[in-house]
């Protein structure tokens, strides 16, 4: 069979596709218990406030996302008070909302710390409680059905939701993901600020 100048050109371009397509479906909104995204075990155990923090993760540049992170149902004795984001960050609506938060981090390096979300708690919430990123509910003409990142082009494109889970037990691992990625010092530092 002889190659073509067109039958590579398009060969390329399928590979390039493909290993797009791989490269968004790692990128996800996660859930923690802390803003550095180590612990994905939230403990509601009679402490009088809760944070639990959102995390844009994966690699390269996004100017925002769209998901919703609505208090799950075995979260008794919990209320949402409200959700509270980093200075310049732009947003719409709430994590509660039944649209669902949009969110701009302005074209930045991922991981991103996005905000937390806050609730009063009185202790009571189910053992082994998953708390899961949700797909928006904006109409298709919008985004895209599902959580979605923005490119710094604002193309919109479909990514995964994470989840936390709430007083963890051994039925209930929740692990975080490991450290396997090479990273730089400045993209390090960008996590503590």
């Amino acid at each position: 069979m002889k190659i073509t100048p067109v039958l590579l050109i398009v060969l390329l371009l399928t590979l390039l596709a493909t290993s797009l397509v791989q490269a968004q479906t790692t990128e996800k909104i996660a859930l923690y218990a802390d803003k550095f995204g180590t612990d994905c075990s939230i403990s509601d155990t009679g402490a009088p406030v809760v944070f639990v923090y959102m995390i844009h993760e994966g690699t390269g540049l996004r100017l925002g996302s769209v998901f919703r992170a609505p208090q799950p149902p075995c979260w008794t004795g919990a209320t949402w008070v409200g959700d509270a984001f980093p200075p310049g960050f732009v947003f719409v609506r709430s994590t509660q909302d039944g649209l669902g938060l949009e969110v701009g981090y302005g074209c930045a390096a991922l991981p991103v710390y996005i905000g937390k979300m806050i609730f009063e708690t009185a202790g009571a919430a189910e053992d082994c409680c998953k708390y899961p990123v949700l797909a928006h509910g904006y109409p298709p003409q919008l985004y895209p059905p599902g959580v979605v990142a923005l490119d710094c082009e604002t193309h919109r494109f479909p990514i995964l939701g994470g989840s936390a889970v709430i007083n963890e037990n051994a039925n209930c691992p929740c692990a975080p993901p490991l450290a396997a990625e090479s990273t730089t010092w400045g993209r390090v530092k960008s996590l503590y600020h």
